[in-house]
């Protein structure tokens, strides 16, 4: 996969930082459902990998405050809906002989779990394996989700899985604006071409989810003509959306214009790692950024922010990113660095370990493919997902792959 963000940020990366929009909170002990103390068990069979029947997973009712939760760092941030809370039941069978196999099994059966947020994130995860990508992809194109529909289009997109073109056709005029946005981003990176005039349009909305995923289209799209609209937009409209919502929309806009080539708009996303410690999904959205675009002038800022102490220390979503972040931009890094992330896996809040495999992707080494095959077994799906996600982006596991397919 391509380093990229999604939704709230630039397709970058592959389900970079996934730190649940609920931002740097404990966990809640109402929640038994949302901890490593599940009763689900995981069965791992040493075969390659297979189509599986789906798990069977029966809904609760809704946690107080569920509705929309935004992913940061991932193509689902803004528009995967959630109005459930779901606890699987019964095993859970891995199939493969390496663990990129044994990802590719649990993808398979996270593209049709009833939680939105969870089959958006297994289609971008396939990425990982365009074969099985556009195996599953056509479902998702379909998906009563927008979020959904709108991640497996971008998906296909970047895989570049031309085959599937006439899928995305019809999506140019689905009901949500930002499939829409996702359809014509697909259609040309597919070479099939679209008319992207109607991404003008979606940039001027008062909608946030319309407006960045706009940007984020416009961004990907490489042409440095949407400069001067991209500008044209900002402090302009949503005058009744949550000032949070408009920040990250911002954000959004900013790293789009630095993807085009103006590099001054670096400004705002290296400011937003001193926001406030309550508003922590913008620094971590922002570390996130910052390690996408490769910014070395960061790299003194992302390293005080992990070694602040007293009461200057960050959040351990906060830390992650910003360790994550250093480790996109390569050396020099500290021997132990991996550490703070690999600290986080056995945590008991499931955002925590959903973050730690997202970051686990871009550290290299066998503890961290270590960390990622515990983190496969995990008992949320979503943990699952991310971590699948980061270990068939990880060039140890393609090459571990490779070696079993030649032996």
């Amino acid at each position: 996969m391509t380093d990229r963000l999604r939704c709230l940020p630039t397709f970058a990366g592959v389900l970079a930082t996934l730190a649940f929009a609920g931002g740097c909170v404990p966990a809640d002990p109402s929640k038994p459902w949302s901890t490593r103390d599940q009763s689900t068990t995981v069965e791992v069979v040493e075969t390659e990998y297979e189509i599986v029947r789906p798990i069977v997973i029966e809904p609760t009712e809704p946690a107080p405050g569920s509705g929309t939760q935004p992913v940061i760092g991932g193509r689902s941030s803004v528009v995967v809906e959630t109005t459930e809370v779901v606890v699987p039941t019964g095993p859970i069978v891995l199939r493969g002989t390496t663990p990129a196999a044994r990802s590719t099994s649990w993808l398979l059966n996270a593209v049709v779990d009833p939680q939105p947020i969870v089959r958006a994130t297994a289609f971008e995860a396939l990425e990982g394996n365009p074969d099985a990508l556009y195996e599953a992809a056509p479902f998702g194109l379909i998906d009563e989700n927008r979020g959904v529909r709108f991640v497996a289009t971008m998906s296909i997109g970047d895989a570049g899985l031309a085959g599937l073109a006439p899928l995305i056709a019809p999506l140019l005029s689905d009901p949500s604006a930002s499939v829409r946005a996702a359809a014509i981003y697909a259609m040309n990176k597919l070479g099939e071409g679209a008319d992207p005039s109607p991404l003008a349009a979606m940039a001027r909305s008062d909608d946030p989810e319309i407006r960045a995923n706009a940007y984020l289209v416009l961004g990907l799209m490489g042409n440095p003509s949407a400069i001067p609209l991209i500008e044209s937009t900002l402090g302009t409209g949503m005058r009744l959306v949550n000032p949070m919502r408009v920040r990250l929309t911002e954000l959004q806009a900013a790293e789009a214009l630095v993807l085009l080539g103006d590099q001054d708009d670096i400004e705002p996303i290296r400011a937003a790692l001193f926001t406030p410690v309550e508003q922590g999904e913008i620094t971590v959205l922002a570390c996130d950024m910052l390690g996408r675009l490769g910014d070395e002038q960061a790299r003194s800022m992302l390293f005080r922010m992990i070694a602040a102490s007293g009461n200057q220390t960050r959040p351990p979503e906060i830390r992650m990113a910003a360790t994550a972040a250093l480790f996109r931009l390569g050396p020099p890094l500290p021997d132990d660095l991996g550490n703070l992330i690999l600290g986080q896996v056995e945590d008991r809040d499931p955002r925590r370990r959903v973050q730690a495999a997202s970051c686990l992707a871009v550290v290299p080494g066998r503890k961290a493919l270590a960390a990622l095959e515990v983190l496969l077994s995990d008992a949320e799906p979503m943990v699952r997902t991310a971590a699948a996600g980061a270990i068939l982006s990880r060039p140890d596991s393609r090459q571990a792959a490779a070696a079993a397919v030649s032996n």
